[in-house]
């Protein structure tokens, strides 16, 4: 089984992604918001062994991976098409970030990746989807979003659990992470003291079935 490892770009927007680091506390890298810890972000990657499984945990765009912002660091593309494939040279790599589905369309140098689609993970993202997307804006509030953050987290971490117990190929992750979705769909549905139950199963559907899954190799 590849070894994981994992880059977390914590800023305020992100910080619910820690649950993470407490399940794999081990080859855990946090990039912070300054310039030093983002060049030493690269370096780690660099270093990362071949047919290693690296994991991004951030903010992310169509074209690329965004470092973490604070007051006096504006965030930034950090990786992008022009040195992602030096960076995922020969590895196996799960994007955790939005739009990162169309993204990896860049990335031909990784054995495997995996991307995902629009994450609405803050309502600062709901009013974007609605502002410059759709023109609607959806009836769900920061309650329902942090429910839904939690558990697509939830899921994943069961997905990478299993998977690192040894039986499966990477390949098959998505298929894993598919199958842990489903079960909190299941369980968000069916739970009647969830009043926005049905919207927040709909973000769950929505982020299973934009999974996308690539093999280069």
């Amino acid at each position: 089984m590849s070894e994981l490892y994992f880059l977390h770009a914590v800023d305020e927007t992100t910080s619910f992604l820690s649950i993470f680091k407490e399940n794999f506390q081990e080859n855990f890298l946090e990039i912070a918001p300054n310039q030093d810890s983002v060049a030493n972000s690269i370096r780690y990657l660099q270093e990362i062994p071949d047919d290693s499984i690296v994991v991004f945990l951030g903010h992310g765009h169509s074209t690329g991976l965004y470092t973490p912002e604070a007051i006096g660091f504006e965030k930034y593309i950090f990786v992008d098409k022009s040195n992602a494939n030096d960076l995922f040279l020969n590895k196996k790599v799960i994007l955790l970030s939005c739009r990162s589905s169309e993204f990896i369309n860049n990335i031909n140098t990784a054995k495997q990746i995996i991307g995902f689609g629009n994450i609405l993970s803050s309502t600062e993202e709901l009013r974007v989807e609605a502002d410059l997307e759709t023109g609607h804006f959806r009836d769900i509030s920061k309650n329902d979003i942090d429910y839904f953050n939690s558990t697509y987290c939830s899921a994943l971490i069961d997905a990478l659990n299993n998977y690192r117990k040894g039986g499966y190929k990477f390949k098959q992750l998505t298929t894993l992470m598919e199958f842990y979705i489903n079960q909190k769909i299941n369980e968000t549905l069916l739970n009647k003291e969830i009043k926005n139950r049905v919207e927040i199963a709909r973000l769950l559907f929505e982020f299973r079935n934009e999974m996308l899954l690539l093999n280069n190799n």
